[in-house]
């Protein structure tokens, strides 16, 4: 069987979650490494700040500095759990992959249900996350008391991201029991 009769032979649950997580991945490593959480819109100089960086705006070559060890320990854990929902969707991804391309893995409800573990409890460090930047953001947390920050495209991806990455774990929770459609429990040795 080629990639394609593969792909054609999977049930339609597991279709969705292959396309959900493939998106997931794609917006999570896109908000992972760019530096649009957050930005200000000052007349001297814009910020825009992501998860590791803080990058300026500025009519001069402008440059990014590192987050690294910054005093702020809630951003911390932002990083901490976002990482954990990072790597929940790329090793998710690489299991279904696996579930649908390769003969041993190909509809085995181990295989299905560990992915459905992943996605779920990943995406809900990811949540934990998400809730804990957007609700510190507008703290006052940086050295400007008066600024407003606003929430950029690597927010608004991060949070796309969970969303397709908790969807994806129910259908693949699905797959795994053997629901409709699904080809679920352990596929039979030939």
């Amino acid at each position: 069987m080629g990639v394609v009769d593969d792909f054609k032979g999977t049930s339609i649950f597991c279709k969705v979650a292959f396309i959900l997580l493939l998106i997931a991945t794609l917006f999570t490593c896109i908000s992972y490494t760019t530096t649009d959480w957050v930005y200000n819109d000052k007349v001297v100089i814009n910020n825009h700040y992501g998860l590791w960086r803080i990058c300026g705006e500025a009519e001069v070559p402008t440059a990014c500095l590192p987050i690294d060890g910054w005093a702020n320990d809630w951003y911390g854990v932002v990083q901490a759990f976002v990482t954990f929902g990072f790597f929940g969707i790329l090793i998710s991804f690489f299991l279904v992959v696996l579930y649908i391309f390769v003969g041993k893995c190909q509809k085995n409800g181990e295989v299905a249900i560990a992915v459905a573990i992943i996605c779920i409890a990943t995406g809900v460090f990811y949540l934990i996350g998400i809730i804990i930047f957007g609700a510190k953001v507008n703290d006052k947390w940086v050295e400007d008391a008066v600024t407003d920050y606003k929430f950029g495209y690597s927010f608004a991806l991060s949070i796309i991201a969970f969303l397709l990455e908790i969807v994806a774990g129910v259908l693949m929770l699905v797959e795994g029991k053997g629901g409709v459609g699904g080809g679920g429990g352990t596929k039979p040795l030939a």
